[in-house]
């Protein structure tokens, strides 16, 4: 009975290599040529945007010495991020501009990799936990004074980042990211992954980074948004019960403060928001449909000619986010804002 069992699983894992190996026959040479052009005008001018915005928030906190400000320790990592993924760019820029042909090596194309990944997943989770401070600062304010203390947002986020690290260690030792096209020639860097490879690392790191790091900061932060916005009604009722009764003026004036604060934490939210649904939702999405798909989970070439050209444009708007970031830590932070002389500027804390 066990050389049954042994034959029938035998049998089972023969299936389903060859399902795995034969997903995609056929399916081969799906073109979107105009990736060739929107790509390298795209990053050359996020390149500009990003590091013009993160290097200027960067020096302000550092000039201000706040980089180890309680609120501004999320927004210091993902400065950091979004600068380590625009460095990355002129060589994907080269890349995209040769047809997708990656001159630069496997070293330097496990490198790309690490940092586009670092990026995409780690700007989700650093603005998560951006929007989790602002709603405890709005809506828990004691005990978001008893956690003041910085400490706590260093360890999470070197918790952060020992994860990242985890995972693209993961990645990157496992086999290689480079790869020859089998209609041109061209080496791939970072897409035209083997069968084999899917098996293995791939899919699984593609569904857990998806999980931990699109599902879980975007419920996380649709959760913190119509929180915020209940806690800001109810002020506005206090607010109006307040200006009809004898309250002075003080008091009045209090809460005309706070109500500000509160409206500015959730505008940051609401941008945060933003930025996953146009930025991160359609690479995350197209890129689990695809997977399924490498999985042997969804079947037909159909899916391929939709997905390859839209995880095209969805890489352009992925890019997005490191410019979009330093509207964020205009609204999070707390001594500084943007204006037109003077990119930054330090406002009395």
């Amino acid at each position: 009975m066990s050389r049954g069992v042994h034959d029938n699983t035998a049998q089972l894992m023969n299936f389903t290599q060859s399902n795995y190996s034969n997903v995609t026959k056929g399916c081969e040479g799906e073109r979107a040529d105009f990736q060739y052009l929107l790509l390298p005008v795209v990053y050359s001018l996020v390149f500009v945007l990003a590091m013009t915005g993160n290097l200027t928030a960067l020096v302000h906190f550092l000039r201000t010495r706040s980089a180890t400000h309680p609120s501004h320790i999320f927004l210091v990592n993902l400065c950091v991020i979004d600068l380590l993924f625009a460095l990355t760019l002129p060589f994907n820029v080269v890349y995209h501009a040769r047809q997708n042909d990656w001159p630069f090596g496997e070293a330097m194309c496990k490198i790309n990799g690490a940092l586009f990944f670092g990026n995409l997943y780690g700007s989700s989770l650093f603005l998560m936990l951006i929007s989790l401070d602002r709603y405890l600062a709005v809506s828990h304010p004691l005990r978001a004074l008893r956690m003041r203390n910085p400490k706590y947002r260093i360890l999470l986020s070197c918790l952060v980042w020992t994860v990242l690290a985890s995972v693209i260690l993961y990645l990157t030792l496992r086999g290689p990211l480079t790869r020859p096209f089998p209609a041109t020639g061209h080496i791939a860097c970072m897409e035209n992954f083997s069968s084999e490879s899917w098996r293995g690392r791939i899919s699984s790191v593609s569904l857990l980074a998806a999980a931990l790091g699109f599902f879980l900061p975007l419920l996380v932060i649709a959760t913190c948004y119509p929180l915020i916005a209940c806690k800001l009604l109810a002020h506005a009722r206090v607010m109006e019960q307040g200006s009809s009764s004898s309250a002075t003026s003080s008091v009045l004036s209090a809460h005309h403060i706070t109500g500000k604060v509160k409206k500015k934490a959730l505008r940051m939210v609401l941008l945060v928001l933003g930025v996953f649904l146009v930025c991160f939702a359609p690479y995350h999405l197209n890129q689990l449909v695809h997977t399924l798909h490498r999985m042997a989970l969804l079947s037909g070439c159909s899916v391929i000619r939709v997905t390859y050209p839209a995880r095209r444009v969805a890489m352009a708007l992925c890019s997005l986010n490191s410019c979009l970031d330093p509207v964020v830590y205009c609204l999070a932070s707390e001594n500084f804002h943007w204006d037109r002389r003077n990119w930054c500027h330090s406002l009395s804390t």
